[in-house]
């Protein structure tokens, strides 16, 4: 962005990305491997490229008014950078990295990306068997896939780097990393601790990865005969091998009881933990106050274009839905959707959006027909969210 020097914003990154010509946009990434897929030559790639970007980068909005500075030139906040801090052996304490639930379908591409960042900020250290540095991961699989995951976790531990991944079921890795990718990553994880599973599979998985044991069972026969004499005890040893904890079991525990799988030993041990209530010293989210600058409004209308609008004016109904499925896929409830959906409905009745389907037209030269076409898919647009929160909730 500073080839032509002017100066570097969040909203400009988002407008120079999602609305600038093909053959502009060719400029920046000249010399890349993503040149090849700007090019005018392949116009419906590059939409079905910038409305799946749409769909990620748009969170960038709530970065706007971050880089603020006041009247001598100076940021009005502290810079700080993820991998200084992380790289960094002299610091101390704590980085959060959350949202509340209202927020998070929106939030989620950032936490995912900072947490990516910092992931990989560890790696670019030095060995060091003595440093620990302890990531979090709570709900693991409601972030973004984060595709270097496997290898950081195979690889972080001569950094110091420990990891703590909380997931309410298997299936939920399964379902963000592939079945593949989700077995490598549960192997990863040395001590484990497991809770109730109320579904048969998912208990049925946390027995068998629990293990078995093989058990010395002694049978013992008694056959009687027409005569005293021939009245006789057998006794005989069969080994069987059987899981060290039953899925019943594991579906039957009681709130706060796990059991615990730890490396080096064959034991399994039940637990009963306690629910120690830590009294509140700050709030978990303290949500900032700000109005969104008019170039962060424009930038934000412009994404809701690329994502919602533009497929509908050039694309196949089968691409349409298959960037349809992908959209549907940030959202794990109705009220996440729902949130969306009302920020779009006003974005898609703005004048930067009526105005991006006109100057397409002019640009294609196109008749009554296309003009028809675009005012339709604009008022579809704004309940196509609808449909799809509708999906959801069946």
């Amino acid at each position: 962005m500073s080839q032509d020097d002017k100066p570097c914003s969040t909203a400009r990154l988002l407008s120079l990305i999602l609305t600038s010509e093909l053959e502009a946009l060719g400029n920046f990434l000249q010399g890349t491997e993503s040149a090849s897929l700007v090019s005018k030559d392949i116009k419906k790639t590059a939409i079905s490229i910038k409305s799946v970007l749409a769909t990620y980068i748009k969170s960038l909005r709530f970065l706007d008014g971050l880089d603020e500075k006041d009247d001598k030139g100076q940021p009005k906040r502290k810079p700080f950078s993820i991998i200084d801090w992380v790289q960094d052996d002299n610091q101390k304490g704590f980085l959060f990295l959350s949202s509340n639930a209202q927020q998070h379908a929106s939030l989620r591409p950032l936490i995912s990306t900072w947490l990516a960042i910092a992931s990989n900020a560890i790696l670019g250290l030095k060995d060091d068997e003595d440093r620990r540095i302890w990531v979090i991961m709570d709900e693991m699989p409601s972030l973004h896939k984060l595709p270097e995951l496997d290898n950081i976790i195979s690889e972080v531990r001569k950094f110091g780097g420990c990891y703590v991944i909380g997931l309410q079921s298997y299936a939920q890795l399964v379902k963000t990393y592939g079945k593949n990718t989700a077995d490598v990553i549960f192997d990863l994880l040395n001590t484990r601790f497991y809770f109730r599973a109320p579904s048969a599979q998912m208990a049925h998985i946390s027995s068998k990865d629990l293990g078995e044991q093989e058990v010395d069972v002694s049978r013992e026969n008694i056959s009687y005969g027409a005569n005293a004499l021939r009245d006789g005890v057998s006794i005989g040893h069969q080994t069987i091998t059987r899981p060290v904890v039953s899925s019943s079991e594991i579906q039957a525990m009681d709130d706060l009881q796990c059991y615990l799988r730890v490396p080096g030993s064959s034991f399994i041990t039940q637990l009963d933990l306690h629910f120690d209530k830590m009294r509140d010293v700050t709030p978990a989210f303290i949500k900032r106050e700000h109005t969104l600058s008019p170039a962060m409004t424009k930038a934000y209308q412009e994404a809701v274009y690329c994502e919602c609008v533009a497929p509908g004016l050039f694309l196949s109904e089968e691409e349409r839905n298959a960037l349809s499925s992908r959209q549907s896929e940030q959202f794990e409830t109705p009220e996440e959707m729902k949130l969306e959906t009302d920020q779009i409905k006003e974005a898609t009745q703005s004048e930067t959006v009526k105005n991006l389907i006109n100057d397409d037209a002019e640009n294609l030269k196109s008749d009554n027909h296309y003009q028809k076409r675009a005012q339709q898919e604009l008022e579809e647009s704004a309940i196509s969210q609808d449909i799809g929160m509708d999906e959801i909730s069946k």
